[in-house]
């Protein structure tokens, strides 16, 4: 899953010490060659909620048939788990009051505004490639732009940029107009499983490590 995904899941599912279990949950994507024990433990948490997330959704049947048609229709190589995750976002957003809601009783524009201040009171605990991403994330308004097309064309540009091969994946931004009854469905089929998996995981009904290895294994490539 993508930024928006996790910060939500976060939010819902994991205490709030002061900001850090959001900040974890988003700064898994932007940390590379730190050890995680040398953070508080409500990022450690946000972080491995992040990484176990993502190990069931990369292993759920919806997840890889989407993948599979993005794939189908015309994805660069190796990208169409990436867009998969993205796109996915942009159903979270553009459907906000089905899907994110109620999960957190705010509207998008206000629960983004509260995670930003939960991003800003865990500054100091930023990763190197999180405190970098920061102000982009907050001061363009990233995780609401997921809502329009646009903002995920612009998503798409900007990773471009971080990966090798000189791909142009804001092109791919066709395929979400294409594909766009599909990714819902897909995405429908697996929210729910996700959003059970997630408070399970919280509630230490799944032992934290199982869908996933005990190191981070992200790149620190945004995938804002």
């Amino acid at each position: 899953m993508n930024l928006l995904a996790h910060a939500l899941l976060a939010y819902a599912t994991l205490d709030d010490t002061g900001g850090q279990e959001c900040t974890g949950s988003m700064m898994a994507d932007f940390f590379a060659g730190q050890d995680a024990a040398d953070y508080p433990a409500g990022i450690q948490a946000g972080m491995a909620q992040h990484r176990d997330i993502d190990g069931f959704t990369d292993t759920h049947p919806s997840f890889i048939a989407c993948r599979r048609a993005i794939a189908g229709a015309g994805a660069p190589r190796f990208t169409a788990g990436i867009l998969t995750d993205i796109f996915w976002d942009h159903v979270l957003a553009s459907d906000w009051k089905t899907w994110g809601k109620p999960l957190c009783a705010l509207d998008l524009e206000p629960f983004c505004a509260e995670l930003y201040t939960r991003l800003g009171k865990t500054r100091t605990m930023h990763s190197p490639g999180f405190a970098r991403a920061y102000s982009w994330i907050v001061d363009l308004s990233w995780l609401t732009s997921y809502a329009q097309p646009a903002g995920i064309e612009q998503t798409l540009q900007g990773l471009s940029t971080h990966m090798s091969g000189n791909l142009d994946l804001a092109k791919s931004v066709s395929i979400l107009a294409s594909l766009d009854g599909p990714i819902r469905a897909h995405f429908a089929a697996f929210w729910p499983d996700l959003v059970d998996f997630a408070r399970g995981w919280a509630g230490r009904e799944i032992t934290p490590g199982a869908y996933a290895g005990n190191e981070l294994k992200h790149e620190p490539t945004p995938s804002c």
